[in-house]
């Protein structure tokens, strides 16, 4: 049995000199020609790079929202005050269930905002918290803003109030 000649069984299999990218190199093909005229094209075309942020609002106590509440001798007492239409998103540190149709949010500097949502939502649909889309001012508006649940529900907020505690 004859062995082939190694220099010659490997001459087929060699990459060809020059790149098939240089203008020079291109035969006579359309397909080469379009190629050659699309690179030589110096114009640049509009670019636009988009960016989304959705930040995530968790449950504050999440370990502690189905155990009862220890007996106490008296539940604190709260009232409500009105307080700004829009609260920054970063200052929100947590969110629990308040109502069937309203949520409590607990913010880094220790103050609670209930925030009522439409009459369509239930705000058990929340119980692992929420997302929410960061808009170009990086506050949560009531009125503005839809909140997104990690179930699929979508609610608008229709107002925030802060809660205060009572001084008897």
């Amino acid at each position: 049995m004859a062995v082939p000649d190694s220099d010659a069984q490997w001459a087929t299999a060699t990459i060809p000199a020059g790149s098939p990218l240089i203008v020079d190199d291109f035969g006579a093909s359309a397909f080469n020609s379009f190629i050659a005229d699309g690179l030589g094209d110096q114009s640049w075309n509009q670019v636009r790079i988009e960016q989304r942020m959705i930040i995530r609002i968790a449950p504050r106590l999440p370990g502690q929202m189905y155990t009862p509440m220890p007996a106490a001798p008296q539940p604190p007492r709260f009232y409500e005050r009105k307080t700004s239409k829009c609260l920054p998103i970063t200052s929100i540190a947590g969110v629990q269930i308040e109502s069937q149709d309203r949520l409590l949010l607990v913010t880094r500097g220790r103050k609670l905002i209930g925030a009522s949502l439409d009459k369509s939502c239930r705000a058990r649909d929340f119980y692992s918290g929420f997302y929410v889309e960061r808009n170009e001012d990086g506050q949560l508006c009531a009125g503005r803003d839809t909140i997104h649940s990690r179930a699929g529900a979508n609610c608008a907020i229709t107002k925030m109030r802060e809660l205060v505690l009572e001084d008897d």
